[in-house]
């Protein structure tokens, strides 16, 4: 119901709410290796998806690979929802 009023109120973003409900769907392989052992592979393939998506997410990639160590401590939260996402993501991210 909450996007079907969003997408009346022209607030919804049809690209990201398609990422969201199925990631990345391409059987092409992902080129670059994941750069840390605690990335899932299917994990390491939406980032590469998501990377580009929109300006919010260009670059997505480059931040976990070179801010590895505060991207792992917010991936082992209890709650990461009730976090601070690394490098400004809770500044430049939407509610949805």
């Amino acid at each position: 119901m909450v996007t079907m009023i969003m997408d009346g109120d022209n607030v919804l973003n049809r690209t990201e709410l398609d990422f969201f409900l199925k990631g990345n769907t391409s059987l092409e392989p992902v080129e670059d290796p994941k750069p840390y052992p605690w990335v899932s592979e299917n994990g390491w393939k939406d980032l590469q998806k998501l990377d580009g998506l929109g300006d919010t997410w260009n670059g997505v990639v480059d931040n976990l690979v070179n801010n590895g160590p505060a991207w792992k401590a917010w991936y082992d939260l209890e709650q990461p929802e009730q976090a601070e996402i690394p490098c400004d993501y809770t500044k430049k991210l939407s509610k949805f």
